[in-house]
C-alpha cells in the first residue's frame, strides 16, 4: 500500500507484542516492521530501520522508553502503552501522539492510529500534493526540537538524506528532521537557488563558499560558516561545470 506509515512494537512481554500486532493487522496502512523486547533490541532496530511510528511500552526491564527516546537521532511518532497512568503527563510531555492504557482495545487503538495519519499528513510535509514549486521567500512549518516553526526557504542552508527522512539545516544551524525524500524537496524547491550536488545532498546556492575540483571528475564543496566539506559527485559535478561555467 502506498505512503505506508512504517512501525515498530517495542513491549518486554511477547503475548503483549502479539496482541498488539494482531490488532495493527486491522490498518493497512500500518505496517510493522519490527519487535523487541528490551531497551538494547529496541534502540538497534530503530537506528537500523528507522520507523515512522513507535508503539511503546513504558518499562522496558529497569529502562524506560523515555530513556532510549533521549537516545534517539530523529523523531519518530510515539504511542505509548502502559498500564502506568501515572506517566501519562510525561508522555505528552514528550509530545506523544497518544497514550493507551492496558488492555487494549480495537476502538482506542482506532483513534490513536487517526491520529497518527493525521500527524504525518498535516505536520510532516507542506503541500506536498502541490505542483507548485517554492519560492525563495515561501513559508514553510518544520519542526525544531519538538516545536513547529515558521521558515523561510531562503533561510535553508542544506538538506541531506536520512532514510526515510531528511535532515533539514537552516543557515543559523538549527536542524529539523522531516518525513520526506531528498527526491520530493527538489522537486518543490526553487531551482534557481537550490541544486543537488549528491544523490543525498541539495545545497543552498546563495550560500557557497567555494568549490573545488577533486579526484576522478569529483568536486569538493564549501558552504559560509560550514566547517565541513561536502562531496560533489561525478555527474553532479559534470551538469553544475555544464550549466554554470563561464
Amino acid at each position: 500500500m502506498k505512503d505506508q506509515i512504517r512501525a515498530v512494537v517495542v513491549d518486554d512481554l511477547e503475548s503483549m507484542r502479539a496482541v498488539l500486532t494482531k490488532l495493527l493487522a486491522n490498518f493497512d496502512q500500518i505496517e510493522v516492521i519490527g519487535e523487541a523486547s528490551d531497551y538494547d533490541e529496541a534502540k538497534t532496530i530503530i537506528q537500523e530501520e528507522k520507523p515512522d511510528l513507535l508503539f511503546l511500552d513504558i518499562d522496558l526491564n529497569g529502562q524506560t522508553s523515555m530513556d532510549l527516546l533521549s537516545n534517539l537521532d530523529y523523531q519518530p511518532m510515539v504511542i505509548f502503552i502502559t498500564s502506568h497512568p501515572d506517566f501519562a503527563i510525561k508522555a505528552f510531555e514528550l509530545n506523544a501522539v497518544d497514550y493507551l492504557l492496558k488492555p487494549l482495545s480495537l476502538e482506542r487503538l482506532s483513534k490513536a492510529i487517526e491520529k497518527v495519519t493525521s500527524n504525518k499528513e498535516d505536520l510532516a510535509w507542506n503541500d506536498i500534493n502541490s505542483d507548485e514549486k517554492f519560492g525563495i521567500d515561501h513559508i514553510i512549518l518544520l519542526t525544531f526540537d519538538n516545536k513547529l516553526c515558521f521558515v523561510k526557504i531562503r533561510d535553508i542552508n542544506y538538506i541531506e538524506a536520512y532514510g526515510n527522512y531528511t535532515k533539514v539545516y537552516l543557515v543559523d544551524g538549527k536542524l529539523s528532521i522531516t518525513y520526506n525524500s531528498i527526491k520530493n524537496w527538489y522537486t518543490k524547491l526553487p531551482e534557481d537557488v537550490f541544486i543537488q550536488i549528491h544523490r543525498s545532498t541539495i545545497i543552498n546556492l546563495l550560500n557557497v563558499a567555494r568549490i573545488e575540483k577533486w579526484a576522478n571528475d569529483t568536486g569538493r564543496l564549501y558552504l559560509k560558516g560550514v566547517e565541513k566539506m561536502f562531496e560533489i559527485s561525478r555527474s553532479y559535478f559534470f551538469q553544475i561545470k555544464k550549466k554554470y561555467k563561464m
